[in-house]
């Protein structure tokens, strides 16, 4: 077993949500691939300038090829379940199909969604319990580490700060806020400007703040460079001395 295996819901959830994580790994010559359940065709906010609405799943599956390979992802799948729709969808279907994925690959770690999709989101929540169930479908022989993305409060309040900048409400974002978190990726500063080089990717998805972060470096450096993960199965030391999971030591 080897590589990581990173499961989210739409394009931008690899960047925004675990994009420190695939970078440390992937610069450490560790294989990263990512499963994507949807191609995001209901995130429309009217970006990019002269985009319509009916282009955004063709827009974001071309964001989504050049942000992996920003962040250097070996491979991925881009699947076609609906946006906002997930949960609704053939949920066994899913789970045998991430599952096929994993006995193929054999990743030493799977990072998913948790049972709160860090800020509620159904789709996030459905794929995180498929993932779930897929893993502990495995043999203990060939189940992976098994990881999920969460919020701790200083990476909350640093996102409020965030979406407050251009006046917006920084409680909008309904953040689930862990009171335990059992590892926190600190990023370089060099690793929060890779990391937004991927981020930039998906424009049609990049909001006001996002952009006026870049003026406030010691914010962005909040956000950015603190990722928070719960370790929900692992035989390994949390995290490496190198910053990676303990399944890379």
């Amino acid at each position: 077993m080897a590589g990581l295996l990173v499961v989210m819901a739409h394009p931008d959830d690899e960047c925004m949500g675990a994009g420190g994580l695939i970078l440390r790994h992937s610069r450490a010559g560790v294989e990263v691939n990512l499963i994507c359940a949807t191609r995001g065709e209901k995130g429309w906010v009217g970006k990019p300038s002269g985009a319509r609405r009916e282009d955004l799943s063709r827009i974001r599956t071309a964001e989504l090829e050049a942000a992996a390979s920003a962040l250097a992802i070996n491979g991925y799948l881009l699947w076609d379940y609906p946006d906002g729709g997930v949960e609704g969808s053939d949920q066994a279907e899913i789970t045998k199909r991430i599952g096929e994925h994993i006995s193929t690959i054999a990743p030493a770690a799977v990072v998913g969604w948790g049972p709160d999709g860090a800020y509620g989101h159904p789709d996030h929540i459905a794929m995180g319990r498929c993932t779930d169930a897929a893993v502990a479908a495995l043999s203990d022989r060939a189940r992976p580490a098994l990881y999920h993305l969460a919020v701790d409060a200083p990476l909350a309040d640093s996102y409020r700060a965030a979406i407050a900048l251009n006046g917006g409400d920084g409680g909008t974002l309904p953040l689930v806020v862990k009171d335990h978190v059992d590892l926190v990726l600190d990023l370089t500063p060099e690793e929060v400007q890779m990391k937004l080089r991927a981020i930039d990717c998906h424009q049609s998805q990049l909001e006001t703040w996002r952009v006026e972060i870049r003026n406030h470096p010691h914010l962005m450096q909040q956000v950015y460079g603190r990722e928070p993960y719960i370790t929900v199965s692992s035989r390994a030391p949390a995290i490496t001395t190198g910053g990676l999971l303990g399944e890379f030591a």
